[in-house]
């Protein structure tokens, strides 16, 4: 490819601002498209971990067992709206059949290998964008209530210290030493000490655009109605009426892909996690490193804004409501693990783009040798952003990736 080359991306959340940068470094020029300030949409909201130990999928053979008491208890991580699971059924019975314990395994060393590889795209974006004083690594804690719950977590932590995590197990005295503010009574932890966090998401987007414009790439905060493809390039049909000419675009709008015309996202059942944080500003001393109650299903993580209580599950669309039950289940679990004044200054809601076998779509579509696909990162968006836009980068370049992606291409679903 020439450096006249124009690609253009749809999105601009972690995952398009990567892959942006990646297409300028390979020598592209690249349109960045998106009706939304970037960074603004699910990028801003997430916990905020470099996880490189996020290999074990909400997927579960034990899942089967537990659904009852996290669809119906009040004090559940998990929410699953009826009538939008009964009007989806082809991708919670595919996302049940991952749940078998042959899928999982397979999916947990599929993440395990390319998470593995997370640095080797997330630094050279980090050094383009002057971007290294958003990160800190002050590691990453996982705490358990008591040692029964810790005893049957034990499989799972034993597959991510296979797939390459290093972490040293804690006692009560252990934790408490590490994090004198907690005043919920764990009995035993994790502590991964090598683990970065990023302390805010949305500015991190932002330092991407800043870099990116600076190197002549085209912003445009319009909304993709439909891709037209043909012999060599495509054209993208904006919502102001307008038109953008590329050789090559790259989706990567997140659960929003499956909106565009055009291109077709139904045969790879993608769909949205709805997730949650409660933030307390000025709270962020409160807690040294990011911290995640197992039972719970979230993260307490110090940032520049605050201290962001952020994770949960919501099976329920990409509609705009919040659920009142989730976000007082937040701020209650919050009170129980700190002191905190009696509200927080902020709720948020983010839509986790998904697929049933929790892994991420990076690759060809099959309608098109025109159109990349960079989507469905689940709950590891910000994690693999940096390595998603170098494989796309790569690929569009005409280059054997880096690392193998058959697992994740789009015709994994034909």
């Amino acid at each position: 490819m020439t450096k006249q080359t124009r690609i253009a991306v749809i999105g601009a959340g972690i995952v398009g601002c990567s892959c942006a940068l990646w297409l300028q470094r390979k020598g592209f020029a690249v349109t960045l498209i998106d009706p939304e300030e970037p960074g603004s949409g699910t990028s801003a909201g997430n916990a905020g971990t470099i996880a490189e130990y996020g290999c074990i999928p909400v997927n579960s053979p034990g899942l089967f067992r537990r659904l009852p008491s996290l669809l119906f208890s009040s004090d559940s991580p998990l929410s699953l709206n009826p009538g939008y699971v009964l009007s989806h059924p082809v991708w919670m019975i595919e996302f049940l059949l991952n749940c078998r314990q042959r899928k999982v395994d397979r999916i947990i060393r599929l993440l395990g290998k390319l998470l593995a590889r997370v640095y080797d795209g997330l630094d050279p974006l980090l050094e383009m964008a002057d971007a290294r004083d958003l990160l800190t690594q002050q590691g990453f804690m996982h705490v358990y209530v008591d040692q029964r719950e810790f005893d049957a977590a034990k499989p799972s932590n034993e597959l991510r210290r296979k797939q390459g995590s290093e972490f040293v197990e804690l006692d009560r005295g252990d934790i408490r030493d590490l994090e004198p503010n907690l005043k919920f009574p764990f009995e035993r932890g994790l502590l991964f000490d090598s683990i970065s966090h990023v302390l805010n998401p949305q500015a991190l987007c932002q330092r991407y655009v800043e870099c990116f414009k600076r190197n002549q790439g085209q912003l445009l905060r319009q909304r993709a109605l439909e891709v037209l493809h043909g012999a060599g390039s495509v054209q993208i049909r904006l919502d102001n009426g307008e038109t953008v000419d590329a050789e090559r675009v790259v989706i990567a709008a997140g659960a929003f892909s499956k909106s565009i015309g055009g291109i077709p996202t139904g045969l790879l059942k993608l769909d949205t996690e709805r997730g949650y944080h409660v933030q307390f500003s000025n709270m962020q001393h409160l807690v040294k490193r990011p911290v995640s109650w197992h039972h719970a299903g979230f993260y307490a993580t110090p940032m520049n804004q605050g201290l962001r209580f952020a994770g949960t599950v919501e099976i329920a669309g990409n509609h705009k409501e919040k659920n009142p039950r989730i976000i007082s289940y937040l701020n209650r679990k919050a009170h129980e693990m700190f002191e905190l004044p009696e509200h927080p200054d902020e709720e948020w809601l983010g839509f986790r783009p998904t697929c049933p076998d929790a892994l991420p779509v990076i690759g060809y579509s099959t309608a098109s040798e025109y159109i990349l696909f960079a989507f469905g990162h689940q709950h590891l968006g910000l994690t693999l952003a940096g390595i998603t836009g170098k494989l796309i980068a790569e690929l569009a370049n005409g280059e054997e990736p880096s690392h193998n992606i058959a697992p994740f291409s789009p015709r994994r679903f034909l």
